[in-house]
C-alpha cells in the first residue's frame, strides 16, 4: 500500500490497497466482461472471487454458515464470496482491500477521488469500511452539510467497499458464533455494528450498481425483476435525483435559515 506520501498527485488504485477482489459467477459472462472493462479503463489490477458459485455450495456448508431464513441459494452464494475475501485477507496478512460485485459502475473520475479518500482514511483508527456507493440512497441531512472527506453513516449496499485487516478479523471472529441470516450488506451492517467497526461514506458516491440502474437485470431484488429496465432506469434517476441533489439543497436551504435566524 502507498506510503504517507505528501504529493497531491494522485496514486494508483492499487498503490492503496494490497487487493482487489471482484465477486463475481463463472456463468456470467456479460457482466465480467463488463467489470474487466470497467477496471482495465482505471488501470485497476484485480482478482476475481469464483469460489461458492451458487451451484457448488454444499448442504453441509449452508448448514455450518447460516440459521434459519428466507434466504435464496443465490443471496447466500454471495455472502459467501464477501467471507471467502476476508478470510484469504486473512490468510495473506494483507492490510487493506477494495471490493467490488460485478455490476459495479465506476465514476469516470474514479481514481481521483478514490486516492482523496485514501488520504483521509490514513487518520482513521484501525477497524473500518469505506463504502463508495449509495448514490440513490436516503441519506439524514447531516451527509449533505458534512465537510470532511469521510461521513460516518453505516454501509446501505455492497457493490462497492475498502476494508481494512482489523475489521475483517472482527467479522470473521464473529462469524464463528453465530449463524448468518441477512443478505451480504445487511449482514455487514449488522456485524460492524456489533462489534464496533466504523463505518464512512464518500460525500459523493464514486460508484453505482448496474442492476439498480437497469444495465443489467437484477439476479437478486425481486422487486426490480418485478420491472423492465426501462423502468428501472427511471426509478433509479428520480431517487438520486430527489434524494441526493434535491435533499442536498433543501438540507443547506435549511441550515442556512437555521443559522440566520
Amino acid at each position: 500500500m502507498a506510503s504517507a506520501d505528501s504529493s497531491l498527485s494522485p496514486l494508483p488504485v492499487n498503490a492503496w490497497v494490497d487487493a482487489v477482489y471482484v465477486l463475481s459467477v463463472k456463468a456470467f459472462t456479460h457482466r465480467i466482461d463488463h467489470v474487466s472493462r470497467q477496471l482495465s479503463q482505471q488501470g485497476i489490477a484485480f482478482e476475481f472471487m469464483w469460489t461458492h458459485d451458487a451451484n457448488e455450495i454444499d448442504d453441509e456448508m449452508l448448514a455450518n454458515v447460516f440459521g434459519s431464513s428466507g434466504l435464496k441459494r443465490t443471496h447466500q452464494s454471495l455472502v459467501l464470496k464477501h467471507i471467502q475475501t476476508w478470510r484469504e485477507a486473512d490468510v495473506r496478512g494483507l492490510q487493506r482491500i477494495l471490493v467490488f460485485e460485478d455490476d459495479v459502475i465506476l465514476a469516470t473520475d474514479f481514481r481521483t477521488r478514490f486516492d482523496q479518500a485514501m488520504r483521509a482514511a490514513k487518520r482513521l483508527s484501525q477497524g473500518y469500511l469505506i463504502f463508495l456507493g449509495g448514490a440513490d440512497t436516503k441519506v439524514p441531512d447531516f451527509y449533505h452539510l458534512a465537510t470532511e472527506p469521510l461521513v460516518p453513516l453505516p454501509i446501505a449496499t455492497a457493490e462497492g467497499y475498502v476494508t481494512d485487516l482489523t475489521a475483517m478479523r472482527r467479522r470473521l471472529e464473529w462469524l464463528e458464533a453465530n449463524r448468518v441470516t441477512l443478505t451480504a450488506d445487511h449482514l455487514i451492517r449488522q456485524i460492524d455494528e456489533h462489534v464496533g467497526t466504523a463505518h464512512y461514506w464518500l460525500r459523493r458516491p464514486i460508484v453505482e450498481q448496474g442492476s439498480v440502474t437497469g444495465i443489467f437485470p437484477s439476479v437478486l431484488d425481486r422487486h426490480r425483476q418485478k420491472h423492465s429496465r426501462w423502468v428501472n432506469q427511471l426509478r433509479y434517476r428520480w431517487n438520486k435525483f430527489q434524494r441526493h441533489r434535491l435533499h442536498g439543497w433543501l438540507a443547506r436551504l435549511k441550515a442556512d435559515w437555521a443559522n440566520r435566524s
